[in-house]
């Protein structure tokens, strides 16, 4: 998947985990930040990504998110380049 299209997913995820229509990618931006943020709307998106993209994340992928560059950098490794 090229970089766009894999940016684009996670914003609709984002978007919908975290019910806010506005969110756009920020690579630094901080998950904790999103208003409302908890627990729940984290694993929501993260379960949402796997799904959508077809890709499975490890206990200690999950916990070495902080910021949404992480969740895309992780998702980058997981997909093969090229392919939507």
């Amino acid at each position: 998947m090229n970089d766009e299209y894999l940016i684009l997913r996670l914003v609709e995820a984002m978007r919908e985990a975290f019910q806010q229509p506005k969110i756009e990618y920020v690579p630094d931006q901080n998950l904790r930040d999103f208003f409302g943020f908890d627990s729940v709307q984290f694993v929501n998106l993260i379960l949402s990504l796997e799904e959508r993209l077809g890709v499975s994340f490890g206990e200690a992928e999950v916990d070495s998110i902080y910021v949404v560059g992480d969740i895309f950098r992780l998702l980058r490794s997981k997909l093969p380049k090229g392919a939507e």
